[in-house]
């Protein structure tokens, strides 16, 4: 079972673009085969510590080894927790693409966003001891941060957008950054505080954005004596009983059981390869938004403080509104919500297209080279963690087959379908703009379709499908140089025209509606390419 198929227009933008910053000539990754050579069969195997498993996962056991052999992924490993206790844990593969050591359940991989979550915790924590507010400004919780090119940002962003991603921030991911402590609170009120603009007012909106999360670490760091990985493993990891859960590589390699991986080991790298540990990069800006590293067994653990919590670490009504609906992510329907670094889905699609209400507390993540799932069925008391060694992986036939394993879900119903009316596309047509970014936006109707034009883009060399690709009444796909990015149109008044055009790369504001304050920011093509290519620390 899974929810991915939905968020497949958003993701597959997110990964073509990443080829056109990399630049000319990337095209799609290279095949791990063609790097080992044909004489080398160590990716895919099937080697374990451990062959005892309940029969029950035979399954599993069976679609992990054949999505691993489809993957560039290494390795992979799973388990699976249910009432408490971890029923499966297995690695599959090798720890390294040109290695025949095997991977096994207590091999480390780095989890992406999935970090997210834990960050999350730590800032609540300090809510539960009255140092921080939700309802503070970043003027408030972070007085030293003062944005060039809008002073009055810091008046306007809540803690609470940080953590339920309306914080309006461009993302940005600083992978090649120093993994010095002290690099969160320099580069926050250095780099971004300069360069850095927000795409739309706080608040308005959902929009995924890394650099929420690097607030949030440091707001969480800055009433505490300590650095912020440690508040984060001494308050929230070790009393959950997550001792091999770490955010600084230094600790990875001193422990020595993980993985290396096949992607890329920065964004300069110009195809995919075998990275190793010497490629990673550990920069401290980024660990709140997703640079821990763990393994299935630790991060099922985790799952299961989502679903039950544990007073010793946080106040429980605080646990639970993290995995309350706190804002619609706009990408299907009413059905899928985000909580406080937690996705909250209504209920999951099957691979055969087959909805089944329950609710899901989720989230993936990716870094330049590793991928992970983290599910919890609270009504099951199941929950699932995937890691894998490869960038952008696709381990959903396995996730599957061990929900499938542990539980009976309820019978499926009728999945929730867009709805398309024609006549509101009239309140879509205009003109928006993005200041800092992709410039002019033209929305115009065609019959019962929109076209777009993107002149910023085109005078680049930007190749701009000029026909929208409808889904919904609001929601269409553009193609931009091969790769399809959503649109989300969106009325600040309910029943008026749109007042925004959002996507995670980039948001047009209806153009009599923009106030452009500060200078605007230098605008090439190199730049645009990089803003259309979010980080892979995505969902």
């Amino acid at each position: 079972m899974y929810v991915d198929e939905r968020r497949r227009g958003a993701w597959a933008g997110w990964l073509v673009g990443l080829t056109i910053a990399l630049g000319p000539g990337t095209g799609c990754p290279a095949d791990p085969d063609d790097y080992l050579g044909d004489d080398d069969d160590s990716t895919g195997d099937d080697d374990t510590t451990d062959d005892d498993w309940d029969p029950r996962f035979d399954v599993l056991v069976s679609v992990a080894e054949a999505e691993l052999d489809a993957s560039y992924a290494p390795g992979v490993s799973v388990a699976v927790m249910e009432a408490g206790e971890v029923t499966f844990a297995r690695g599959f593969g090798t720890l390294t693409p040109l290695g025949a050591d095997p991977v096994t359940p207590t091999t480390l991989f780095q989890i992406g966003s999935t970090t997210k979550m834990m960050t999350v915790t730590a800032l609540l924590q300090k809510v539960e001891d009255g140092e921080v507010s939700l309802d503070a400004t970043l003027a408030v919780a972070l007085p030293e941060l003062e944005f060039a090119l809008d002073g009055s940002w810091n008046d306007q962003i809540r803690v609470e957008h940080l953590i339920t991603h309306q914080g309006g921030f461009a993302d940005h991911v600083d992978w090649e950054g120093s993994s010095d402590d002290a690099e969160l609170a320099d580069f926050t009120y250095g780099f971004f505080a300069d360069q850095l603009w927000l795409m739309n007012p706080p608040g308005a909106f959902w929009n995924y954005s890394n650099p929420n999360f690097s607030l949030a670490g440091l707001v969480t760091e800055e009433v505490d004596e300590r650095m912020w990985p440690d508040i984060l493993v001494e308050d929230v990891l070790l009393p959950l009983g997550m001792d091999r859960t770490y955010l600084r590589k230094a600790e990875v390699e001193a422990d020595g059981d993980y993985a290396e991986s096949w992607g890329w080991g920065s964004t300069a790298d110009m195809a995919m390869h075998h990275v190793t540990m010497d490629d990673i990069g550990d920069a401290a800006w980024v660990r709140p938004a997703g640079m821990a590293w763990s393994t299935p067994s630790q991060m099922v653990r985790f799952g299961d403080f989502l679903m039950h919590g544990d007073q010793g670490v946080l106040d429980d009504a605080l646990r639970a509104e993290m995995v309350a609906e706190q804002v619609n992510t706009l990408w299907y329907m009413d059905e899928m919500h985000y909580g406080y670094g937690v996705f909250v889905d209504r209920g999951m699609t099957d691979s055969l297209g087959r909805y089944h209400v329950t609710p899901v507390h989720e989230h993936g993540g990716n870094t330049l080279s590793f991928t992970s799932i983290l599910y919890a069925l609270p009504e099951y008391d199941v929950a699932v963690s995937i890691l894998s060694s490869g960038y952008g992986t696709s381990f959903h036939g396995t996730l599957e087959a061990a929900l499938n394993a542990a539980i009976d879900l309820p019978d499926p119903v009728d999945a929730p379908e867009y709805e398309f009316d024609p006549e509101r596309l009239d309140d879509h047509v205009g003109t928006y703009l993005d200041p800092y970014n992709v410039g002019a936006i033209i929305i115009t109707r065609e019959g019962d379709g929109l076209r777009i034009e993107m002149p910023e883009l085109a005078g680049y060399g930007m190749d701009v499908d000029p026909d929208l690709v409808t889904i919904s009444s609001d929601l269409f796909h553009v193609d931009i140089d091969g790769g399809l990015y959503d649109l989300t149109f969106i009325a600040a008044d309910e029943g008026g025209p749109s007042t925004y055009l959002r996507n995670r790369s980039f948001i047009g504001i209806r153009a009599e509606e923009v106030a452009l304050t500060g200078d605007r920011a230098p605008v090439d093509r190199a730049s645009i390419a990089r803003a259309l290519a979010p980080s892979p620390l995505s969902p």
